[in-house]
């Protein structure tokens, strides 16, 4: 990584600038963290010396592509380095590899430390269920053990971790949760939503010296990936995915800050709006850094996965559950209204279809209530929207962040789950993009991978799944870059290649506006620049 963000000349390739007056470009010319010009290789040379660039670095881009940096609108950071410390479950394929797995990684961890296994997928899963607490006690008996659904709406624990949750035969189901149970009330281990909150809050947080390590290999995989921005989610108090050790998630990340290669959105999970407001003054609102305050997350749903999504009729296979609201609707729109009133951008998770309704009737009393010009109001996932909401959704200037790789990891299922009607509006980003819908692109990494090419592929072939809500390429790569930015309310900064802007980067080995859709994932990323500054660089490919 260069500390510096010297004068460059990029050329000899295909500069792709998402600019509608100008899509193409021969070359690219920045000087430190801002580009001064895009075009042919004469004009960006003769804008280098009118900056007084006497001396900079000539990429010679040998045929490659040069495109804005990627920008994930929605991932969690923090979460993110927890869960490269942990097990990893997600090629397991029934209970008894989930107990293998346990046993090798608890062979390798120290006396008294918590067993965790992450990424779970119980769909994958022979059983389609995840095990019970008499299964991990038979894995792992002597240490607490828990894992966790891939979605991080569900957990399931051995005797000893949920002893130290307080989770027991007396323990009522929580607001917005519920503990699996025996015909004797005692927990079977699975827990769902609030009560899985509980039981992930239980688990000890890994110190500062061990996350700061882990944030250096972790963070580095994001521009890897080319992304030069993201959408930061994180908890100020135990509400939210990683219940009670996640109540820490913004300070954390302050600490870490020196540690993160990329420019930063914060999207705040709480129940104080203040605490929120309160961050305003903390590191993470300094812009001249690359870095802002912007949203407040709502939490409306589960997920499919967990059967938590709150939908009108019920799971086609499992017929006696619709899902839930995790929040009743006053206190969603309590917390929206002190969001609004505090100019946040609120962003409320809901993803089954009657969450959907409810959350889109909620902004529109909100906003006949106290209207506000261009506020960019948002829905997280969005995954199923009934066609008659989509006009709603635009009219009222709500935009959506989706997720493209939830269709990889839930396509074998999700017809089984919804059924055939339903699955034609699921993912149904067409649909949205032909309605007018501000549409930004995400991870909601770790649920899901950093691959931000995968990602694009899978919007373009969908891999089969319901092929009427695909995109073409050039509508996949700008949910990742124009759309994104302006997402954030940061187009006037990135998010296209022109003058003036961020010099955010990416280097890719093919166009993946130019590849057959089915191989855009494997182009790679040879060079990310963020604010001009090299961050990750394979050392091949762009020649200087």
């Amino acid at each position: 990584m260069s500390d510096s963000a010297p004068a460059t000349l990029y050329s000899g390739g295909e500069v792709v600038t998402l600019e509608a007056a100008g899509p193409r470009a021969a070359a690219l010319a920045s000087v430190g963290e801002r580009i001064v010009a895009v075009g042919d290789a004469a004009t960006c040379r003769a804008a280098l010396h009118a900056a007084g660039a006497a001396e900079f670095e000539h990429v010679d881009l040998a045929g490659r592509a040069l495109l804005p940096g990627f920008i994930d609108t929605h991932l969690h950071p923090i979460m993110l380095v927890y869960f490269d410390l942990n097990a990893d479950l997600r090629k397991v394929r029934n209970i008894a590899e989930v107990q293998d797995a346990l046993r090798g990684r608890a062979a390798r961890l120290p006396a008294g430390e918590w067993l965790v296994g992450l990424q779970l997928q119980d769909e994958d899963l022979a059983e389609r269920r995840l095990p019970t607490r008499a299964e991990l006690d038979a894995a792992c008996a002597d240490r607490p053990t828990l894992v966790v659904e891939h979605d991080g709406h569900s957990a399931a624990g051995n005797s000893l971790a949920l002893a130290a949750a307080g989770i027991d035969a007396g323990t009522a189901d929580p607001p917005a949760g519920r503990i699996e149970r025996a015909a004797d009330g005692s927990p079977l281990g699975p827990c769902f939503e609030a009560a899985a909150q509980r039981l992930l809050g239980a688990a000890p947080s890994p110190s500062l010296e061990r996350l700061r390590e882990g944030a250096r290999t972790t963070f580095a995989r994001l521009p890897e990936c080319g992304i030069t921005s993201a959408g930061v989610v994180l908890q100020t108090d135990a509400e939210g995915p990683a219940g009670a050790a996640g109540s820490l998630e913004a300070i954390a990340l302050q600490v870490l800050l020196d540690e993160v290669p990329f420019s930063t959105y914060a999207i705040l999970v709480g129940r104080s709006v203040d605490a929120a407001v309160a961050l305003r003054a903390t590191p993470l609102q300094d812009p001249a850094a690359g870095r802002r305050v912007g949203g407040f997350k709502i939490f409306s749903d589960g997920t499919f996965g967990s059967c938590t999504a709150c939908m009108h009729e019920p799971f086609s296979d499992r017929p006696g559950e619709r899902g839930f609201l995790t929040l009743d609707e006053d206190e969603i729109l309590a917390r929206m209204r002190a969001a609004h009133a505090a100019a946040f951008q609120i962003c409320v998770h809901a993803i089954g279809d009657r969450a959907v309704e409810r959350c889109i009737d909620l902004y529109e009393r909100l906003l006949s209530e106290s209207p506000r010009r261009d506020h960019r109001h948002r829905i997280e996932h969005a995954s199923i929207v009934a066609p008659e909401q989509i006009a709603r959704l635009a009219r009222l200037g709500l935009c959506v962040s989706t997720q493209p790789l939830f269709i990889h990891s839930e396509k074998e299922w999700l017809h089984r789950r919804l059924g055939a009607a339903r699955a034609r509006n699921v993912y149904p980003l067409r649909a949205l993009l032909d309605g007018g819908v501000l549409v930004g692109g995400a991870s909601d990494a770790p649920v899901e991978s950093l691959d931000v090419l995968h990602a694009i592929q899978c919007c373009v072939t969908r891999e089969g799944f319901e092929p009427q809500q695909s995109l073409t390429p050039a509508e996949a790569v700008r949910l990742f870059t124009r759309d994104a930015a302006r997402l954030h309310f940061e187009e006037a900064e990135k998010g296209t290649l022109a003058a003036g802007k961020r010099a955010d980067l990416v280097v890719l080995s093919a166009n993946p506006l130019a590849v057959e859709p089915t191989r855009i994932r494997e182009i790679r990323v040879l060079r990310t620049v963020t604010g001009g500054r090299v961050v990750y660089d394979v050392g091949e490919g762009p020649t200087r």
